[in-house]
């Protein structure tokens, strides 16, 4: 017998915090909107998982593996089974050692461990759709034969999308035996929506409203949480053609927001709902080796764009990037980093933890090699590496590339782990 259960703890932090997300510095002045850890667990006959997806920008192994500890000890659940991962909303707290992180690893905690005290008899189904006007490869290839990150909408010079998008919208959703809904968890690949004229206030961006609209179609109130899919390079506006839409007042944040639960919604009245299911999980450690370090020349060439940046001159994404990379390298020599890849088995779903923001052609290979029905791919699970590019990508240069600390490769090897522990739960 499957029994399931769920749970949204407010993780809101105080006025005053700084906030992640945008290159200048900033603090909450108000909220808009709480922030959430929202929880699901499943079991059947003792095998069980739990998936806690939060409002916040990325949260590094050690908090996440801390928070997994307390769960262990309150649940019996270990690291295996429960994937931890954040939405990537870039109106959210900076986390670090500091009280407002040390209370959060708790609230995580707390989301799983009251999810696991409201199992009941319960059944299970997923399915997906597509949509496709919300998702457009940020990367372009340009008439000079180089690759820009968001190079600014109608730009002449931009030739073509350096990538594709993933458009599926996946869900998964939790029924009791009346079949009133216990939690719904949906899955899409865009990195986030943001509030341009708002940058002070706190808020879950679109992952937000997803839970809001997906509850008002149902007619019901439940857990209801969007998980970020491989949105390491995916915007919501496209730059060839396009035009960036009005949302002074959230108003394209609430209609992505629509537009991906009119989806999820969808998909779950094609579902099929079952209580027979095996769940299972695994994980694997991978050693990541960094980048070189400062070299004088990369010390020159960040002098002469810190330059331009103080003369108010044109400095590309890339470029800032470069230097920001260089500039921490400087201060502290890089070094290599252990981090871990997850996949989770409920029936024939899948659901693959990335630990950063990871290229969609990297979720979209992982979906391809799976072994099962359906795979959901979530970004930002049990850490947070910053960018996971593509070989490709590190080879064109641009923003993403540009920034991570990490030998280029890595994106390929979390791919293979992550197929190898899919072909291992499906057995």
């Amino acid at each position: 017998m499957l029994t399931a259960g769920a749970s949204c703890v407010d993780i809101t932090p105080p006025l005053g915090i700084g906030m992640r997300g945008y290159f200048e510095a900033r603090t909450a002045s108000t909220i808009h909107d709480p922030l959430y850890a929202r929880s699901f667990v499943v079991e059947s006959s003792g095998d069980a998982a739990a998936i806690a997806i939060c409002d916040i920008i990325g949260l590094r192994r050690e908090y996440l593996d801390q928070a997994k500890a307390v769960i262990t000890e309150s649940t019996g659940l270990q690291p295996e089974q429960v994937l931890i991962a954040c939405t990537h909303t870039h109106t959210g707290p900076h986390t670090g050692d500091d009280p407002y992180t040390e209370w959060l690893i708790k609230r995580i905690a707390d989301a799983v461990s009251i999810a696991w005290q409201a199992r009941k008899p319960a059944q299970v189904g997923w399915g997906s759709t597509v949509e496709d006007r919300l998702v457009f490869n940020r990367r372009y290839r340009m008439k000079d034969g180089t690759v820009q990150t968001n190079p600014g909408l109608n730009n002449p010079d931009v030739v073509e999308p350096a990538g594709p998008a993933d458009p599926e919208v996946g869900v998964m959703v939790l029924r009791d035996d009346c079949e009133r809904t216990i939690g719904a968890l949906g899955n899409y690949a865009l990195h986030y929506v943001g509030i341009p004229d708002d940058h002070t206030a706190l808020s879950a961006d679109y992952f937000g409203y997803f839970s809001t609209m997906l509850q008002r179609l149902r007619g019901e109130q439940f857990v209801a949480a969007l998980a970020n899919g491989a949105a390491g390079d995916i915007n919501n506006w496209q730059v060839m053609g396009g035009a960036r839409y009005r949302n002074d007042r959230y108003q394209h944040v609430e209609r992505a927001g629509a537009m991906v639960a009119a989806n999820a919604f969808w998909a779950w009245n094609e579902a099929e709902f079952t209580d027979d299911v095996r769940i299972a999980g695994a994980l694997k450690e991978l050693t990541l080796e960094p980048r070189p370090p400062a070299t004088e020349e990369y010390l020159a060439q960040t002098a002469e764009i810190e330059k331009r940046l103080e003369e108010g001159k044109p400095v590309l994404m890339g470029e800032r990037s470069f230097a920001r990379r260089v500039r921490r390298f400087e201060e502290e020599p890089p070094k290599a980093r252990t981090t871990v890849v997850q996949a989770l088995r409920i029936g024939d779903l899948a659901i693959v933890g990335a630990p950063g923001e990871f290229f969609v052609e990297l979720g979209m290979e992982i979906k391809r090699r799976s072994p099962f029905a359906q795979t959901m791919v979530i970004e930002l699970a049990n850490d947070s590496l910053g960018y996971i590019p593509t070989m490709r990508a590190f080879e064109e240069g641009a923003y993403e590339p540009n920034s991570s600390s990490y030998a280029p490769g890595f994106g390929e090897a979390i791919v293979e782990t992550a197929v190898g522990l899919l072909e291992e739960l499906s057995e």
